[in-house]
């Protein structure tokens, strides 16, 4: 067969690949019309005798920018594809394969990178639509939906989430999946429901999501949060209240709050007597009262002296805190108390950053309802100071509009002049909101007025595109309250610094129409792993993470345990690290309970169980102070015997408290109680490295801290401190420490991008604590200038009072044989 001509061969990948990269390095020409002769053929004498650039730029304008293109095109042909030209936001999985996926301008490009047919759609057999034409002809779509929740609860933007965040079916804050070792205790505390929320974005995010939290404004649907009514005499509510909030912290009945000018932020527990009985975190919102007495009302005066309280909490205690109050106003028998546990009634929305002021001024616009005092407080919003110049916990009741009306919302970056008179002041006037308690209103709510075709209609006959909707007399208005949130240092000598933002909580049905205006105001989304790291980036504590000793931490590692040490035996022994040899004896839990057994067998015995619990990090403070000042009056020896009978009055004064419930099982004794007493610390490297979760802290003898404190000293002198790392390098301190040495564990570490370097939260028991501080007091040199908070000590000296030297301890990860020296410091 003769061979065939040149021509009718196709084309292969290399010829249309050439083809291609001929096209990009055209430049065009604008066309014009043809003169006889030239400057050839004239010559140069009627040449002007200077040239005028900007007029031979503005006659060159096409040429000159079809150069610049041509570059840019020349440059990107060979190494990015039509898809890799959007922006991260819009692209699509599919978009690489798929050029439907793609805007319409960029197709064309993508059809001469993709190969022959790929554009075409995939046929589907008859036997795979099948099942789904049936399942489509029987349901409808919001029955769809509904079935695919039988075992989890969707939030209202689970569809905006999905498609740009990966999922998670999770208990509480971050756990999987349920696991056989805790799945009946997770049954009893979720009511066997499971929240599908979204953990992380499919970008990469870590770093964007802190400067968004700092400088910008990150939007989290924190929807999953529930609430509690309780209804009853404000009297009544005090009595509870005082036997279930932290009773070391300011009462959630005090006139503070108690007016619903401002949200407060506490801890529940079992009972107030009894400290080792915390449930977890709760906010209080009161509402607020249409006039305020100035004396307790009459008790005949019935219809002002009702009061009506929510309860947020985290979902893994909702539960518990419900039976914990439920049974209290059983065993009281009091009829006149209602309580109420609120599902879907309302949703949560956290806006954080800079700029969230500027966001919520934007997305909120508020209708002629309003009082006066409102509308002058929220004129004095300044976009420009933040929510950090805004009172803490402060509460707006707001009467807004459909937020699709003003759809898509322009930010207004000016600042109103203020004043120091017009500073804003918490009011029960401004948080007044009657609506916003109402339920019948609330209900009515629930499902909008008109959809988004129908707005979208009503748009469309606009006389200018792009301009606002009117608002009419048969559109929503929703009642909404805006607080004021704050994440702030834990520690007095802490560098991060506090994160100002917004809570918006709003009826439920409206999460799209408020999230979507939310995102439109260049507002970054974030998921589980953002709000996680802005707690930990403010040196706040994360719950249930960082709060060991409650039923939530116990079942979070429950299912961290199962997780870890899966992903830790699909591995091959070669590529995953010898727990047995590196000395970590509890790879998989923190084991707080035997930590404290080792470190106080004075107090446990082998036998005790291993209930821990957190003590108040005042309550310590106090201690602290009594122990400095008693410093010159008490033997040294005794030093230790006197701090630890301070606190068992300390500890007994709080339970002795008069007007305090008992319910439940009373503590076992002083003894054990403060046996199984945990303390919260921060960890702060003294050189380079990053404390991992489950991280150990060790104990350092006399010799050992004095050997480190020596080393640190000269890694202040820019001289690396010595870890042991690299070859013949020199360890930490002769001996190093030995497993039976373990004092703590970490909870929460990572490389913190507030400081710049590693960080970490740990628990130690207390008597490890009380050990470290009385050391410290009688072995006090200079001061290790580690960090510049240190600074207030020095300045000491010139009093001529005794410094204190930071808490010296050794910190290793679980996976490594590094040994590095750290400080400790209280979280209060």
């Amino acid at each position: 067969m003769p061979p065939k001509r040149p021509g009718d061969s196709p084309a292969t990948g290399a010829d249309k690949k050439r083809a291609r990269m001929r096209e990009q390095r055209v430049i065009n020409v604008q066309p014009h019309a043809s003169r006889q002769g030239g400057s050839a053929s004239r010559g140069n004498a009627n040449l002007p005798p200077t040239l005028e650039v900007e007029k031979f730029a503005e006659a060159r304008v096409f040429e000159i920018n079809s150069l610049q293109q041509a570059m840019r095109s020349a440059k990107a042909a060979g190494t990015i594809r039509a898809f890799q030209s959007l922006p991260r936001a819009l692209r699509r999985r599919a978009a690489s394969h798929n050029i439907r996926r793609l805007p319409i301008r960029l197709r064309a490009k993508a059809k001469t990178e993709t190969p022959d047919g790929a554009a075409a759609p995939k046929k589907k057999s008859r036997k795979m639509m099948g099942m789904k034409l049936r399942t489509r002809a029987k349901y409808s779509r919001k029955e769809l939906l509904l079935r695919r929740q039988v075992k989890k609860c969707w939030l209202e933007t689970h569809i905006w989430h999905a498609k740009r965040m990966h999922m998670k079916n999770i208990w509480g804050h971050r756990l999987v999946r349920p696991s056989p070792v805790s799945f009946s205790k997770l049954k009893i505390m979720t009511d066997g429901a499971f929240f599908q929320q979204a953990e992380k974005p499919t970008e990469k995010a870590y770093r964007s999501s802190y400067r968004a939290s700092v400088n910008g404004a990150l939007v989290h649907d924190a929807s999953y949060y529930q609430y509690i009514e309780i209804k009853g005499p404000e009297a009544s509510l005090k009595r509870l209240f005082d036997a279930h909030f932290d009773p070391q912290a300011t009462s959630p009945c005090s006139k503070r709050y108690s007016t619903g000018a401002r949200e407060c932020q506490t801890h529940i527990y079992t009972s107030s007597s009894q400290p080792n009985s915390l449930i977890g975190p709760a906010t209080v919102i009161w509402d607020s009262l249409a006039t305020p007495f100035p004396k307790p009302p009459p008790s005949h005066f019935q219809p002002y002296n009702r009061r009506q309280v929510l309860i947020r909490l985290h979902p893994s205690i909702c539960i518990a805190a419900w039976n914990a109050l439920s049974d209290t106003l059983k065993a009281d028998g009091k009829t006149s108390v209602g309580i109420r546990q609120l599902e879907k009634e309302f949703l949560t929305f956290e806006v954080t950053g800079r700029r969230a002021t500027e966001v919520v001024k934007a997305v909120l616009k508020l209708t002629p309802g309003n009082g006066s005092e409102v509308k002058e407080a929220w004129k004095k919003l300044s976009s420009a100071a933040g929510p950090g110049s805004v009172p803490l916990n402060m509460i707006f009741g707001l009467d807004v509009y459909d937020p699709r009306l003003s759809f898509p919302p322009k930010l207004d970056k000016s600042s109103p002049k203020t004043t120091s008179t017009d500073l804003l002041q918490p009011s029960y006037k401004i948080a007044q909101l009657s609506s916003f308690w109402d339920k019948s209103v609330r209900d009515r709510l629930k499902s909008p007025q008109f959809k988004k075709s129908e707005l979208d209609a009503r748009r469309s006959k606009l006389l200018i595109p792009g301009s606002r909707l009117t608002a009419l007399q048969q559109d929503d208005r929703i009642p909404i309250l805006l607080s004021q949130r704050t994440l702030s240092p834990s520690s007095t000598t802490s560098t991060p610094s506090d994160l100002h933002g917004w809570t918006l909580t709003i009826p439920s049905g409206w999460g799209i129409p408020f999230w979507s205006s939310l995102i439109f105001s260049e507002t970054r989304p974030g998921g589980l792993l953002a709000r996680s790291q802005q707690s930990f980036e403010a040196g706040a504590p994360r719950f249930p993470e960082d709060y060991p000793g409650t039923v939530a931490f116990d079942l979070y590692e429950a299912e961290r345990e199962v997780e870890d040490k899966g992903y830790w035996e699909r591995r091959p022994p070669a590529k995953r690290p010898n727990y047995e040899k590196l000395g970590t004896r509890m790879p998989w839990k923190s084991g707080f309970g035997k930590i404290c057994r080792t470190s106080s067998p004075e107090y446990l015995t082998p036998k005790d169980g291993g209930e821990v619990w957190i003590v108040s990090g005042k309550v310590v403070m106090e201690v602290q102070e009594a122990l400095k000042a008693a410093e010159g009056e008490r033997e040294e020896a005794k030093m230790s015997e006197g701090g630890r009978e301070l606190l068992k009055q300390r500890l007994g004064s709080a339970k002795a408290k008069e007007k305090q419930m008992k319910t439940g099982e009373q503590i076992k004794g002083d003894r054990w109680v403060y046996g199984t007493a945990l303390v919260r610390v921060r960890i702060t490297p003294c050189g380079r490295g990053a404390p991992e979760e489950l991280a150990c802290l060790y104990w350092l003898s006399e010799e050992q801290a004095k050997q480190v404190g020596e080393k640190v000293e000269r890694g202040r002198k820019r001289t690396p401190v010595a870890t042991g790392e690299g070859e013949n390098g020199d360890e930490l301190c002769e001996p190093l420490p030995t497993p039976k040495s373990l004092i703590g564990r970490v909870t929460t570490g990572n490389f913190s991008l507030a400081v710049g370097r590693g960080a970490a939260v740990g628990a130690v028991p207390l008597v490890v604590y009380l050990d470290l501080m009385e050391r410290n007091m009688r072995y006090a040199t200079l001061p290790l200038r580690i960090d510049p908070s240190y600074l207030s000590v020095l300045m000491n000296l010139e009093k001529r009072t005794k410094p204190t030297t930071p808490m010296l301890v050794a910190v290793r990860n679980r996976d490594g044989e590094t040994f590095r020296a750290a400080t400790l410091e209280l979280m209060h």
